[in-house]
């Protein structure tokens, strides 16, 4: 079974090198797409001529298949890489948000107790449970789009320091090449097909379970906004700073309330999270932004 695998992933690295040297199409990316459905399709005919007119089932039909996917994350993994760096700010930008934390006189509530252990519970069972739907997911945007799976936004955490916050890749490859950083919408014409069923149940934050794991984010708090944006909001609103004085999260009252709002009531909402803030107050807001979720009910702006 282990020969079926690799042998229809290398077919799928040999063929998709073979075609881009050779068929100089205007988005060469179609040829790992074509390379993967030739390579499983190949390997399937072998495994059909090697068992005709056995009375047992064809074993390894679904390696070839896997085989051949996984083939093509490595080919363009190797070209183009598995996560995409959207849009890193510059060192100048970095340096501007971490300069207003440091002269915001910011005070650093403690954090409550348990919570990180909450944390740390929840993202192990969440990864734990949802690891099957990271396989569909990675398939679904692949094939739709051959390039990378993730993507990390360059967000600000905890005292202004910027961090990767690791999500699925819902857009299409580079989409700010020609627009800058903008912020994205509910029906963003940039979303991939796929990439908006991401987005409406949440699924495409799944990965920043890691970043729970990690550290660098929390279960509950805060969601963490784009650095580049922050800077432009700490200009106007200098104590957006305050958000920053615990560690973002996955889920927050502002995100369970609109899925867009302006920066001043965005940040009070999150002061009245970090005021209140308990592990009985998370588990709330968890079950509350689960139930948002399923229904659909968060508003627009």
């Amino acid at each position: 079974m282990a020969g079926v695998f690799l042998a229809s992933l290398l077919s799928t690295v040999v063929v998709s090198h073979s075609l881009r040297r050779r068929v100089p199409w205007p988005l060469p990316v179609r040829t790992y797409r074509i390379s993967a459905l030739a390579s499983a399709g190949l390997t399937s005919v072998v495994l059909l001529v090697l068992y005709v007119g056995r009375r047992e089932p064809i074993p390894g039909m679904s390696l070839a298949i896997v085989g051949a996917f996984v083939g093509g994350v490595v080919t363009t993994s190797s070209a183009i890489g598995l996560v995409e760096n959207n849009a890193p700010p510059s060192p100048g930008v970095r340096d501007k948000v971490l300069t207003h934390h440091s002269f915001a006189n910011l005070r650093y509530p403690a954090s409550p107790r348990l919570k990180r252990a909450l944390d740390v519970t929840l993202a192990s069972l969440g990864l734990i449970l949802t690891l099957p739907f990271w396989i569909v997911i990675a398939a679904a945007i692949w094939f739709e789009e051959p390039g990378p799976i993730f993507l990390t936004k360059n967000s600000v955490g905890l005292g202004g320091v910027t961090f990767r916050q690791l999500k699925f890749r819902s857009m299409t490859h580079d989409a700010e090449r020609a627009t800058g950083p903008v912020a994205a919408c509910a029906d963003d014409p940039r979303n991939l097909k796929c990439g908006k069923r991401l987005r409406r149940w949440h699924l495409d934050e799944l990965p920043e379970l890691v970043n729970v794991l990690t550290g660098t984010m929390s279960m509950v708090g805060p969601r963490p906004l784009r650095t580049v944006m922050v800077q432009h909001y700490l200009e106007e609103l200098p104590g957006l700073a305050e958000r920053h004085t615990v560690k973002p999260g996955i889920a927050c009252i502002a995100q369970i309330e609109k899925y867009q709002m302006p920066a001043d009531e965005r940040l009070r909402l999150d002061l009245e999270y970090i005021r209140r803030m308990s592990v009985a107050l998370d588990l709330r807001l968890l079950g509350r932004a689960v139930l948002t979720t399923v229904r659909g009910t968060r508003r627009e702006t």
